[in-house]
């Protein structure tokens, strides 16, 4: 029919009940209509029920246990008749007009066959995600990234200290001038041993913030952290937890690699994509994604991530 949306969307559920809540409603409450559905991965929560009975029109696909994320979202492909198709993680918030505009956007550029927005925290600092081709150097960079984020925070703290440091040698020079003899003699050690410490203070900072950016340097690369970008632009990645994609495309290129259970399904697709035409950063479209980083505290998650790694260099080759 010609009132048919142009849009479908496909959100995984596992166990996300809060966060998938708000997801829905933001898709239901697009300008843009969407067709709407969830894969249910966790038989037996009975958050499906309740999508079902708060909204009606949204299709539920159960699947037998856990499938991964790659397969559960594979389950739409016979039931797709819409142009474009958002998939869409359970913990991203986004405004109406968004979807609409992201149509328009694809209408005009028929080369383009994934679009990919800018991702915020909840708090609104930017999310910076992969940009460019995974490497070896690239995965290994959010590990030092870590590091480098847990020192950042220490030189702050060295920083704070040596700033106290030099308030008090300040304080200790000036009641120098006040003493004499003997008191003079004793405050002028005492001002010279404050001093001492504050230069050490101030170098360990420094070693702190100069350590600290060497190992972020390869996440902000991937991520171009330091770039500041206000145009559109091809990228060679675009983010999972919000991927817009021509219908014909996804149906063509047979959706995800079902290899993947979870992680870096999203890198495979898009080198497959890039085949297929053109893959876009546009800065101006915006998400909000409720990021728990759930592989960087769960052994389960770290074990499954770098099992994916491994799987991912060895379909597409080593590139440090």
């Amino acid at each position: 029919m010609l009132d048919d949306p142009r849009v479908s969307a496909c959100v995984v559920l596992y166990h996300a009940k809060p966060e998938v809540m708000d997801t829905l409603r933001c898709l239901h409450a697009s300008r843009e209509r969407v067709t709407v559905f969830v894969v249910d991965n966790s038989p037996g929560d009975p958050t499906a029920e309740e999508i079902r009975q708060r909204w009606p029109e949204t299709r539920v696909l159960p699947m037998k246990g856990n499938v991964g994320f790659g397969r559960a979202n594979n389950a739409v492909i016979p039931h797709l008749n819409t142009a474009y198709h958002l998939i869409c993680n359970p913990d991203i918030l986004f405004d109406p007009e968004l979807i609409g505009r992201m149509v328009r956007y694809m209408d005009e550029h028929r080369d383009i066959v994934i679009l990919t927005p800018r991702v915020f925290n909840p708090d609104g600092t930017e999310q910076f995600l992969p940009k460019r081709r995974p490497t070896v150097r690239y995965l290994m960079g959010g590990k030092r990234a870590i590091r480098g984020e847990a020192l950042a925070k220490r030189a702050v703290g060295a920083d704070a200290e040596a700033e106290m440091l030099d308030a008090q040698a300040r304080k200790q020079w000036k009641k120098v001038g006040r003493c004499r003899g003997l008191d003079k003699f004793r405050e002028t050690v005492r001002g010279n041993l404050i001093e001492i410490k504050c230069a050490a203070a101030k170098g360990n900072a420094a070693r702190l913030h100069l350590r600290s950016e060497h190992l972020c340097k390869w996440r902000r690369e991937y991520t171009l952290q330091g770039e500041h970008v206000t145009e559109p632009m091809e990228v060679q990645f675009a983010t999972g937890c919000f991927l817009f994609i021509r219908s014909q495309a996804f149906y063509k290129l047979g959706g995800f690699d079902e290899r993947f259970f979870l992680y870096q399904e999203d890198s495979d697709l898009t080198l497959r994509a890039l085949r297929l035409g053109k893959v876009v950063y546009h800065p101006d479209m915006c998400v909000t994604h409720v990021w728990s980083r759930d592989s960087q505290h769960d052994r389960r998650q770290t074990l499954l991530h770098i099992r994916s790694t491994l799987q991912f260099f060895r379909k597409w080759g080593w590139k440090w």
